[in-house]
């Protein structure tokens, strides 16, 4: 994944992404066992958390870092990947834990499940990143089975900073898709994925630590707490968000945003399989629908293109 190398194969990029979204539904379990079992002050141990990775990576970042601060087009880049960093890593996480306050989890988890439709008006702009017909329809699908999987819970009273915290999700992390699309595409000049990785999380854990001291105040974990941060600092974080990178440098922001929705199905079998949740009739109609609604959007690409002799040469912004 170093920055000379070419963008992945398709396949392989959507193989990174089904990995990734695998460890980041981990993620939530270990996160519920952390935050109840532990007390862990959720918006400092996302920021904690966002630290160490960064600080992980960052030697990884630095020297080709260095060598690219002198060329022509990096302060764009890097105000992009700052802005991306904020998106992703500081506003999406402090709206999800203030959603899940005052609002059910299934009613947080069905807002989350709309990004790729957000993501799919943003991306109407560009002519390479919009959506094909058959994966609008793969959206459908895929929203639908959030919907059967969720249900629809009103909010109760007072819950409305809950509520607009909720709604921001879907726009946070179906316009960063878009954002981080582009950025990634970029990154080879500037020292590849891990080092877009590291400037993000270093921009977005420093603002999300700021806002916890100034509401939770200074964060106090044990010594199980800090191992939990250390395992997703490491694996679920620094890892995971450098091959997200990576495969968003072949996978349009569309099919990443999408394919980033597997999270929320993986999290519901996790429940079923380690905490022993039941699943009914409806979420498992629901969970087979967004999982066919997945499917399709990713291989749309591969039944319109036609077929050529010999090796396909990808290059940097994955596209033949």
């Amino acid at each position: 994944m170093g920055p000379g190398r070419p963008a992945p194969s398709r396949r392989t990029a959507v193989l990174l992404g089904v990995l990734v979204t695998f460890l980041w539904a981990t993620s939530v379990v270990l996160i519920r066992i952390g935050v109840s079992d532990e007390a862990i002050d959720p918006i400092g141990f996302a920021g904690v958390r966002f630290a160490l990775a960064a600080i992980l990576l960052l030697p990884l970042a630095l020297p080709r870092m260095r060598a690219a601060v002198g060329e022509g087009g990096s302060r764009g880049w890097l105000l992009r990947v700052a802005a991306y960093g904020l998106l992703m890593f500081c506003v999406a996480q402090v709206g999800f834990y203030v959603a899940l306050g005052d609002l059910p989890a299934a009613t947080v988890g069905l807002l989350m499940g709309l990004a790729p439709v957000v993501t799919a008006l943003v991306a109407l702009r560009s002519v390479h990143e919009r959506a094909s017909p058959l994966q609008v329809g793969g959206i459908a699908v895929l929203i639908a089975g959030v919907v059967i999987y969720f249900g629809l819970e009103l909010p109760a009273d007072g819950a409305g900073i809950a509520l607009l915290a909720a709604a921001s999700i879907p726009i946070v992390v179906g316009g960063s898709a878009v954002l981080g699309r582009r950025v990634a595409v970029d990154s080879r000049r500037y020292g590849g994925p891990a080092s877009m990785t590291a400037i993000a999380m270093v921009v977005g854990a420093t603002a999300t630590l700021v806002l916890a001291l100034v509401i939770e105040g200074v964060p106090s974990f044990s010594a199980t707490a800090w191992l939990l941060i250390f395992w997703l600092a490491a694996v679920n974080t620094a890892m995971t968000y450098t091959l997200w990178a990576q495969s968003q440098r072949t996978l349009r922001a569309v099919e990443s945003s999408v394919l980033g929705d597997l999270t929320v199905i993986q999290v519901a079998l996790l429940g079923w399989i380690v905490l022993g949740e039941g699943l009914g009739l409806a979420q498992i109609a629901g969970i087979s629908l967004a999982i066919v609604g997945v499917v399709v959007v990713q291989i749309a690409p591969v039944l319109r293109r036609p077929r050529q002799p010999g090796p396909v040469d990808i290059s940097p912004a994955g596209q033949p």
